[in-house]
């Protein structure tokens, strides 16, 4: 009789496993006492959660989002407040996706929120202490990879036809390869005056990508660049963890210097600065004290050296204009803006580089362009004449890493030749 009771009840566990359910009684006799009143229910088997993705649109506010997947006011100030932990609800931005995984007829037993491109945030109710919910902010993880590419010019520097680790790059990533090298080379080249028909450049590349190929950040290793007959070198390097990164030639000079040569990125010159110029707007002959550099409304305008903004709006005839000064009773102006930057008010401290404003054509102006002042002891002076002194070279007690760092940046950096153009290979060969 043991032996026969022990093997219904395995029969049932295993039922039960099963997702099955023994329903009845059962009585067990000896030979033909035995009797069987059994019955078997089938228990369903939960339906799989599913996941709604919501894109966040003009207009709509969060309680109405999540109002329409089910959740209500409490648990919608549950969630508001365990985000705030991470980030501002008010600070998410059209576009933004919410990932709602829930079972059908259910509320929401989990909710992502992507923030933005590298950080995502992972939301679910605390079922321990009631209508409270729990966040964890989870970053997205990159790979680091090194290209090593080249570019030789024709016409400018973001058409430049590209050699080396080409594959799979999108036209945007290659913009972004031009933009780092003429960020290297600002303060030696004018990328407007000085290129020349057949400029090349090579440049090493380190790059953290996302899973989903696009890049969160990337810096240039090294870079050279042959203009005319000249061939520039640069090297990157960071004295200490707190100090700021550099470029310096294999002298160990470095390549920033005081002032860039311009304001903005890869520009062309629509007017120098003449004291006899031709005003289009006010058709009569003045003095023009500056340099006008034509670009697309909304051109990001770069602050040419660190300093103080002294003013920032509204200046009658320049419009929307920045004023910074700058050491040794240097002030520079940045006039025509379609709108000033977000942060940069009279008083600020800029450094270089940093964006102060965006290309328009606001005051007195006829198209779109950038009207750039310099000024020395209150008199403006055509920048394009000036030689100002470059920032420090390595330091005497960091030579020895410089020199380690050089050897292995520019050992990968020329193994890519410079390319050369058919027609001035041919010319070489002959001579």
């Amino acid at each position: 009789m043991n032996e026969r009771l022990h093997t219904a009840v395995g029969f049932a566990v295993g039922l039960a496993l099963a997702g099955v359910l023994l329903v009845g009684r059962s009585t067990f006799g000896t030979g033909a006492e035995r009797t069987d009143d059994v019955k078997v229910v089938e228990v369903p088997t939960p339906p799989a959660p599913i996941t709604l993705v919501h894109r966040l649109e003009w207009g709509e506010t969060l309680g109405g989002v999540f109002a329409d997947h089910g959740l209500d006011p409490v648990a919608t100030h549950a969630i508001v407040e365990a985000m705030g932990e991470f980030e501002s609800p008010r600070r998410l931005r059209p576009g933004a996706a919410i990932h709602f995984v829930r079972r059908p007829g259910e509320s929401p037993a989990r909710i992502r929120v992507h923030l933005d491109a590298d950080r995502v945030l992972h939301l679910w109710p605390d079922n321990d202490t009631g209508p409270t919910w729990l966040a964890r902010l989870d970053s997205v993880q990159v790979t680091r990879d090194t290209l090593l590419l080249a570019g030789l010019i024709q016409t400018n520097l973001f058409d430049a036809e590209l050699f080396g680790d080409v594959e799979g790059l999108s036209d945007q990533q290659r913009f972004d390869v031009a933009h780092r090298v003429s960020r290297v080379f600002a303060w030696q080249i004018d990328f407007w005056r000085d290129l020349r028909r057949n400029d090349a450049y090579r440049i090493l590349l380190e790059r953290d990508v996302r899973p989903d190929g696009s890049v969160r950040d990337a810096r240039v290793l090294a870079a050279e660049f042959r203009n005319d007959r000249r061939t520039l070198t640069g090297v990157r390097f960071e004295a200490g963890a707190d100090e700021r990164v550099e470029y310096y030639d294999e002298a160990g000079e470095a390549l920033r210097g005081q002032f860039l040569l311009a304001p903005i990125d890869i520009v062309r010159v629509t007017s120098g600065f003449n004291l006899r110029r031709f005003h289009p707007v006010l058709r009569r002959t003045r003095p023009h004290l500056g340099v006008d550099y034509g670009a697309a409304r909304g051109t990001p305008v770069y602050a040419t050296g660190a300093g103080r903004v002294t003013r920032a709006g509204w200046w009658s005839t320049y419009g929307n204009a920045v004023e910074i000064r700058h050491a040794n009773n240097i002030r520079t102006r940045y006039a025509h803006l379609s709108n000033v930057a977000r942060g940069v008010t009279a008083g600020t401290q800029v450094e270089q580089g940093q964006v102060i404003g965006y290309v328009g054509d606001t005051g007195l102006a006829t198209a779109p362009h950038l009207h750039y002042e310099f000024l020395r002891n209150g008199a403006q002076v055509n920048p394009a004449r000036l030689q100002l002194p470059r920032a420090e070279p390595v330091p005497s007690e960091l030579r020895e890493r410089f020199a380690a760092v050089r050897q292995a940046v520019l050992s990968q950096l020329r193994g890519l030749p410079m390319p050369i153009h058919p027609s001035q290979r041919a010319r070489r060969t002959q001579d």
